[in-house]
């Protein structure tokens, strides 16, 4: 599918249609109306691109202008910029599914969990990753920008970060805070992780006009996030670079690949920076 036409309606408030109505769906009574919605277009996602406005308000028992609200709320312009994002959205969720046909899957698993391991192992140890350690130690404020979908393994390092005293924040496209970021301040910190490259592709307008150090983790060995990082973490040498927003891609590197890398990177921050005092319940283990 040619996605040229569509790849300037992604930002960090609209980045993943699906995402989107699956929040709304996980933090809205059942009465809601939003909530009716969310779940009659996740039930009709794959028809979205040939349903109108009419049909929606129909089936839902909905006036036209409650959808027109809804599709504000969730960070489009309308209905119809709603139903653009759903071909993009739909090849992500089939490579869902395309990952997990395989034979032998569990054999397959095990292979490449093994190969990327090693591989983010090497890249780990080739970059120097003591600078952003210390980066996360020394700023005030630190916020993690994912694509909700990915945001797990932001919120495990948070985690563990808030248990040795490091607080920082996440911003998902779920749950845009743009405030947030044009308040940064130099010497505060912006951490975006996109493994395939696409939500850095989405984003870069929004970072444009963020002050602060910023840096990437990813896959994707493009120049184009080179005008607007301080730095690009690679977690392999391996993957091609893309300037724009590709088609779905799932495997062990978008599944697992953060996870491992922070796992690595909070050992070395309690290795390295961590100072905690005598009187915390942690220091035992530490020290």
């Amino acid at each position: 599918m040619n996605t040229d036409k569509i790849q300037n309606k992604f930002s960090l408030s609209y980045f993943n249609l699906m995402t989107s109505l699956l929040a709304v769906l996980n933090s809205n009574e059942d009465d809601d109306t939003n909530l009716v919605l969310a779940r009659y277009l996740l039930e009709h996602f794959h028809e979205l691109k040939n349903l109108s406005i009419y049909d929606v308000a129909e089936e839902c028992y909905v006036s036209r202008s409650s959808i027109q609200r809804f599709a504000k709320l969730i960070g489009y312009e309308s209905f119809t910029a709603m139903k653009q994002n759903a071909p993009i959205t739909r090849q992500h969720m089939d490579a869902f599914v395309q990952y997990a046909c395989h034979p032998e899957f569990d054999q397959f698993l095990r292979i490449s969990m093994d190969d990327m391991m090693q591989d983010i192992n090497e890249m780990f140890l080739a970059q120097n990753l003591d600078v952003l350690v210390k980066r996360i130690h020394d700023s005030e404020q630190v916020v993690i920008l994912a694509a909700d979908l990915s945001s797990y393994p932001a919120k495990v390092l948070q985690q563990g970060l808030a248990a040795i005293g490091k607080l920082i924040r996440i911003v998902t496209d779920a749950y845009p805070d743009t405030a947030l970021l044009q308040n940064l301040k130099p010497e505060d910190l912006v951490i975006v992780t996109s493994t395939t490259g696409n939500y850095a592709i989405a984003t870069l307008s929004d970072l444009q006009s963020v002050h602060t150090c910023k840096v990437l983790i990813t896959l994707n060995h493009s120049e184009k996030f080179e005008s607007c990082y301080d730095s690009v973490i690679y977690l392999s040498h391996k993957f091609h670079s893309s300037d724009r927003i590709t088609e779905g891609i799932q495997n062990v590197y978008t599944r697992y690949g953060v996870s491992y890398f922070f796992d690595l990177l909070f050992n070395l921050y309690i290795e390295k920076v961590n100072t905690l005092p005598s009187s915390h319940p942690h220091s035992i283990l530490i020290k």
